[in-house]
């Protein structure tokens, strides 16, 4: 059984994502998917990364982003024993293997600057990582629809999933972004 995983925030899944996921399970049986920033605590800020770690860019739950991504492949077909969840703590490599052993590949892309740097930190802890393809500029960004949604503009729901748009209503992520941003805004 060949046996894969990707990795990504997802915050949250759209359809740039869903093309990575589908990709990679088009190479394995089993594919896991990693869901980085698990922990919606405070992660020290890192320069090389940008602000990916700040909470108003991380609205989405662990759990929130697992059922997301999980109706978004059953809408495509994926059947549901062929992929699996777990905890990719990237932004804090050494725990990685206690989550994914070292032998199962990891498919990535490469769409930005970070995705070397994720590349060359999975290569350093002794993952085989297998670029699907590359894709420079990025054509779908999670900030850009994360600033449409907090704005109450509506041309974010052709970049998702409908599996993304029934979640982001049901969550009311609009209000939860809009409170984050002001808490952001009011620490500084």
């Amino acid at each position: 059984m060949r046996i894969g995983s990707v990795h990504g925030r997802f915050q949250p899944f759209h359809n740039g994502h869903l093309k990575y996921v589908l990709a990679a399970q088009a190479q394995c049986d089993f594919l896991w998917i990693g869901i980085t920033m698990c922990d919606l605590g405070y992660y020290p800020l890192n320069t090389s990364t940008g602000t990916r770690e700040e909470p108003h860019n991380n609205p989405l739950t662990f759990f929130e982003r697992v059922g997301i991504i999980t109706d978004a492949l059953l809408e495509n077909g994926i059947d549901r024993s062929r992929f699996g969840f777990l905890p990719f703590p990237i932004e804090n490599p050494d725990k990685l293997p206690q989550f994914l052993s070292t032998s199962v590949p990891c498919y990535t892309t490469v769409c930005e600057p970070w995705n070397e740097q994720k590349i060359e930190k999975l290569r350093a802890l002794g993952y085989e990582v297998i670029t699907l393809y590359r894709e420079q500029p990025k054509t779908i960004s999670g900030s850009v629809i994360r600033n449409l949604i907090a704005n109450g503009e509506m041309s974010w729901t052709s970049m998702v999933p409908s599996a993304t748009i029934k979640a982001v209503k049901l969550l009311g992520l609009r209000n939860r972004l809009i409170t984050l941003r002001s808490e952001r805004n009011g620490a500084k």
